[in-house]
């Protein structure tokens, strides 16, 4: 049932216009890309003794590169197409619980808050490289970061999934935060340098959606 509001949730929210980039080769190639990339990003992850799993999102990136209800339609792809795959390798079934329903749901609050960053650097701050790199790129993916966390938190925390749960995740949510910036902020510097036709949302272009 969970799983049925998700994809009506999807419908509604993936509109006309958003689903017709998908014809544009070039939109088709980076939306293949992203979800081949966060797939292998994703798996390498670690899961310590009560705590959510720990992994980098490069959420931030892509939500400058295909705009908030594209990346969104990234998640389910990169998140559940490794399950089988996984399964077979362990030989074990096929099971989608409620720790990948967590992620997805960090994922998602995480694009959101990634998106809203873009928008305000864009409208209160002054068009500049250095806004790009450092406040949307490095800063806000940051803040992704820590907002993803605290959701998989909160969600382990009132599903008792981890038990106890760890503590100690709070205290290590500022150090993990700081390699999800430097990671975005380092992709963001090569994409501006040598293909800033990649960028979307990007600091020279205004295209809304």
């Amino acid at each position: 049932m969970i799983y049925l509001t998700l994809a009506v949730l999807y419908y509604l929210m993936l509109d006309r216009p958003s689903l017709q980039l998908l014809r544009l080769p070039l939109v088709q190639h980076l939306f293949g890309a992203a979800i081949c990339c966060l797939m292998v990003l994703w798996q390498l992850k670690t899961d310590l003794q009560s705590t959510p799993p720990i992994h980098f999102l490069g959420v931030t990136t892509l939500v400058i590169m295909l705009g908030l209800r594209l990346s969104m339609l990234v998640v389910p792809f990169a998140l559940l197409l490794p399950v089988p795959f996984l399964a077979y390798l362990k030989s074990q079934s096929i099971t989608i619980g409620l720790v990948e329903l967590m992620q997805w749901f960090g994922l998602i609050f995480a694009i959101t808050q990634s998106y809203l960053g873009v928008l305000a650097c864009h409208k209160w701050l002054p068009r500049h490289l250095f806004v790009v790199i450092f406040v949307s790129g490095f800063f806000n993916s940051m803040l992704s970061a820590l907002s993803y966390m605290a959701v998989l938190w909160l969600g382990f925390s009132l599903f008792e999934l981890q038990t106890p749960l760890n503590k100690d995740y709070l205290l290590i949510m500022p150090l993990l935060a700081l390699p999800e910036g430097l990671l975005n902020g380092m992709v963001l510097t090569l994409l501006l340098v040598y293909r800033p036709d990649w960028l979307k949302y990007s600091l020279w272009q205004d295209t809304r959606f």
